[in-house]
C-alpha cells in the first residue's frame, strides 16, 4: 500500500470537484501559466495544476498542511531506499518505543495507549535523525506518520472531539507516499492569505476560504500538534493546545471584510472562488459567514462575474442536515 495525496479525511476537500473546476475553466476559455491556491487545504487542486505543468503557488496557514505540500509537491531531493529503511524500522522494531509527551496526554482518547506511544516515539525519534535526512525526506516520513495517525484516529474524521467509545487497538503502520515527478516546482508557503496576497502575481488565483465558524485548527489540532512537535500544554475535554494565532478571520464576523481586503490586494487576471451554501444549515456553527447574495454583489464590483453550480454531497458529523446543498464556482475577471 502507498498513500496518495487525496488519502486524507479532510472537511471541504476538493478532490471530487477538480473535474468540475477544469470544465469551468475550459468553458470560460481561461488560458493561464501561473496559478495561486491561497487556502490550499489538502493541496489536491494545486497538485492537479502542477501536473498540468503550471507554475503553482500553494499556501495554507496550518503547518501540518505545509508539511504535506513539502512532501508531495516540492522538488527537494529524496532517496526512496533511505525512506523505506526508516519506515521499516518504525514498523518492525520496538527499540525506540517508550512513554512520551503524546502517550501521556492522548492515550485512551483519540488513540489507544500503544498507538499514542508509537506516534509520539516515532515523532521523537525523527527529530534525532533529522540531520541525516534531506528536508524532503524528513517531511515525507513525517507525512507518512500523519496520514497513518489520521487513518486510525478515534474520531468521525476530524479532531473537534473524540468518540465516546474506547479507541480501537488496530495497530498503526506507516506506509510510503506515492510521489510523482513534476516538470515545474511549486512555491510553498505557510502564512495568512491576506498577508501574502500582494506579493504574488499570477494569471489565475483560486480562493477556497472557510465558510463558517468552524475553525480548521480546531478540526486538525492533533495533526498540527504532531507536525510542530512543540509539546505544548493542552486543556479542555478535547485536549487542544493554545491556538488563537492560527484561527481564521474568515470564520468570524469579519469574514466579508477580510475577503474584500484579500481581493483588493490580488494581482491576478482571473479569480476563481469556491463557495457552498451551508448558510441554510440547521446548525448555527455551520451557517455561512458570507451569504451568497453578498458574495455575488461584492465580486461583481471587482469585475466581470459568472457563477456555476454543482450538486455536491457535503461531509458533516451526522448532526447537521443540509437540504439541496450545492457547491458554487465564482469566476471573476477583475477590471
Amino acid at each position: 500500500m502507498m498513500y496518495k495525496i487525496q488519502n486524507r479525511r479532510y472537511i471541504g476537500s476538493k478532490s471530487k470537484l477538480i473535474g468540475f473546476i477544469a470544465k469551468v475553466l475550459n468553458k470560460e476559455s481561461i488560458n493561464f501559466n501561473t496559478f495561486a491556491d491561497l487556502f490550499a487545504g489538502t493541496g489536491v487542486v494545486s497538485e492537479y495544476f502542477l501536473s498540468q505543468e503550471k507554475k503553482v503557488y500553494i499556501n495554507d496557514n496550518l503547518f501540518s498542511n505545509y508539511v504535506f505540500y513539502k512532501a508531495w509537491l516540492s522538488n527537494g531531493k529524496f532517496n526512496q531506499s533511505k525512506i523505506s529503511k526508516w519506515l521499516n524500522y518504525y514498523n518492525q522494531s520496538t527499540d525506540y518505543i517508550r512513554n512520551n509527551y503524546f502517550s501521556d496526554i492522548f492515550s485512551g482518547t483519540y488513540f489507544s495507549y500503544y498507538n499514542s506511544k508509537f506516534i509520539g516515539s516515532v515523532r521523537e525519534h525523527l527529530e534525532t535523525i533529522k540531520n541525516t535526512l534531506t528536508e524532503r525526506e524528513y517531511y515525507i516520513i513525517l507525512s507518512s506518520l500523519l496520514y497513518s495517525a489520521d487513518k486510525i484516529a478515534n474520531t468521525v474524521g476530524h479532531y473537534e472531539s473524540f468518540l465516546a467509545s474506547k479507541p480501537k487497538e488496530t495497530k498503526i503502520k506507516l506506509f510510503p507516499l506515492e510521489i510523482k515527478e513534476y516538470k515545474r516546482s511549486a512555491i510553498i508557503t505557510c502564512a495568512d492569505a491576506n498577508a501574502i496576497a500582494n506579493a504574488i502575481n499570477t494569471d489565475l488565483t483560486y480562493i477556497d476560504p472557510p465558510y463558517n465558524s468552524r475553525q480548521y485548527i480546531n478540526f486538525y489540532h492533533i495533526l498540527e500538534n504532531i507536525a510542530e512537535w512543540k509539546k505544548m500544554s493542552v486543556s479542555g475535554k478535547t485536549l487542544k493546545f493554545p491556538r488563537n494565532n492560527k484561527k481564521s478571520d474568515y470564520s468570524k464576523s469579519k469574514a466579508l471584510n477580510s475577503l474584500i481586503d484579500l481581493l483588493s490586494k490580488l494581482k491576478t487576471k482571473y479569480i476563481l472562488l469556491s463557495y457552498n451554501n451551508t448558510y441554510k444549515a440547521n446548525s448555527e456553527a455551520s451557517n455561512n459567514k458570507i451569504e451568497f447574495e453578498e458574495l455575488e454583489r461584492m465580486l461583481s464590483k471587482f469585475g466581470r462575474l459568472k457563477i456555476y453550480d454543482y450538486d455536491y454531497k457535503f461531509f458533516n458529523s451526522g448532526k447537521t442536515f443540509f437540504d439541496g446543498h450545492k457547491e458554487f464556482l465564482f469566476v471573476c475577471k477583475p477590471q
